[in-house]
């Protein structure tokens, strides 16, 4: 039970800020709150991780205590992403505008980051589930204000979700480890579940919907949490029959197809917003195609990319959302903005995140896109060239945003912007050190996903899995 009321107080501390913020309406009173209750989340889940899972049997614990320790637990699994992603959640408040930290939607993002750690360390599936849902919760109650496509985004949520219960519903009798021949229409429901919270291809309209018309910093920590990804490195660290690795095979192709798609569909995008969709979409995808590989190397890769795209897209959706406050002509310029001249700093960082993201050497994307590629050699040759392709066509599209914004002559009535702030530059600095210094202290990084990447491809028969 060391780990269980870390957790849970963990948990605890992000409800809780939600709660206080929503009674803080006015933009800008409730960060302080949002950030109190963010951090005492991270110190309490950095001390779960930290401490060493205990494997007391029910009978030494009794039965109500062992239902609480299997509810929410630490693995190989979902170890790491719980502090990245609450991490990456703190950055995203402080670097939010004004405007953009009223109580609503600070409350919104408090919720959505307590729902995804509850899925990432959900010890069963009806907990798995109930994590899912809550992250429907922000958007279905418009915690984030009236935007053009919360109701897209509400419709696919609650479809994922739905899926999701439905796989657990007719599940119920047995774990994930326990698949037979009868089980074809649960783990389709699974599959259904996963193409449509990861947005794979032709269902990726609604990501690019969140991040055009909907609030662009809960669409990336929405896009961040990658339950998707999460479900399925579960489902491939278990003993699945044959046709369950097939099928997610055929995922991994399509992850693939969603990345090569998406990164050419980028070719014909002018505005921020939709060309930085596109963009994290397509790399995104990699993340499953690694995962799909069955070698070492992929999965190693898939996992480090999946840090890499996480940090990259808050860097980048937060810059562009810092821009759009302070220049009116971001949301839609006619032409190149010339915006360095006035912000270099928000030039230099935006430039470092947008490199790493498609595998710039020395930075901590290129160890992961090396991996990638080579993994997707070893299993298909041809899935490696295509990823290569799209990284190539993503690093054209980013160097295309990256001129829109900051390259060109700077328009007339532009005449004094502030540059990254202190709130602003110090947590992006964090971030940046992380993109570079990662890829020189490799050494330092691998052996934190080592486990995760040793479960999902050797697939003991004793790894605990989620059961319902």
């Amino acid at each position: 039970m060391a780990t269980f009321p870390f957790l849970a107080l963990g948990v605890g501390c992000l409800l809780v800020g939600a709660l206080g913020c929503l009674r803080l309406p006015q933009p800008g009173t409730g960060r302080a709150t949002a950030v109190a209750a963010s951090l005492c989340a991270l110190l309490c889940f950095a001390l779960a991780m930290a401490l060493p899972v205990p494997r007391a049997t029910s009978q030494e614990l009794g039965p109500f205590l062992a239902l609480l320790h299997a509810s929410l637990r630490p693995d190989p699994l979902n170890a790491m992403p719980i502090v990245f992603f609450t991490a990456m959640h703190l950055v995203l408040i402080l670097i939010a505008p004004k405007r953009d930290t009223a109580g609503g939607p600070l409350s919104g993002m408090l919720l959505l980051c307590s729902g995804t750690v509850i899925a990432y360390a959900a010890g069963s599936l009806p907990v798995l589930v109930g994590g899912w849902w809550l992250t429907v919760v922000p958007f279905f109650l418009g915690l984030f204000g009236p935007t053009r496509a919360n109701r897209i985004i509400v419709l696919f949520l609650i479809a994922s979700a739905t899926a999701l219960s439905v796989f657990v519903y007719l599940t119920h009798s047995s774990s994930l480890e326990s698949f037979s021949k009868t089980n074809h229409l649960a783990f389709a429901f699974l599959l259904a579940a996963v193409a449509l919270r990861k947005g794979l291809f032709p269902l990726h309209s609604w990501v690019a919907a969140s991040f055009e018309h909907g609030p662009l910093l809960p669409s990336v920590l929405l896009f961040n949490g990658h339950l998707g990804a999460l479900l399925t490195a579960r489902t491939e660290a278990v003993q699945l029959p044959g046709y369950a690795h097939q099928a997610l095979d055929w995922l991994g192709v399509l992850a693939l197809a969603t990345a090569l798609l998406a990164s050419i569909r980028g070719f014909a995008e002018k505005t921020p917003r939709r060309l930085l969709a596109f963009v994290c979409i397509s790399q995104a995808s990699f993340i499953l195609a690694g995962l799909a590989t069955s070698n070492e190397q992929g999965i190693t890769g898939a996992l480090l990319h999946w840090f890499v795209v996480s940090v990259t897209s808050c860097i980048l959706g937060g810059i562009i959302r810092i821009l759009e406050v302070r220049v009116m002509d971001v949301a839609n310029p006619e032409g190149n903005l010339g915006l360095a001249v006035r912000a270099p700093r928000l030039a230099t960082f935006f430039l470092i995140a947008a490199l790493a993201l498609v595998g710039l050497p020395g930075t901590l994307g290129y160890n992961a896109e090396d991996l990638l590629f080579h993994g997707a050699l070893e299993s298909h040759p041809w899935m490696g060239i295509s990823i290569l392709g799209a990284t190539a066509f993503n690093a054209i599209n980013l160097l295309r945003l990256y001129t829109l914004l900051f390259l060109g002559v700077l328009p007339k009535h532009v005449i004094e912007i502030p540059d990254a702030l202190p709130r602003e530059r110090w947590p992006v600095t964090v971030c940046a050190l992380l993109l570079i210094g990662g890829s020189f202290f490799s050494h330092r990084v691998f052996p934190l996903i080592s486990g995760a990447t040793h479960r999902i491809h050797l697939a003991p028969e004793h790894q605990p899995a989620l059961h319902p």
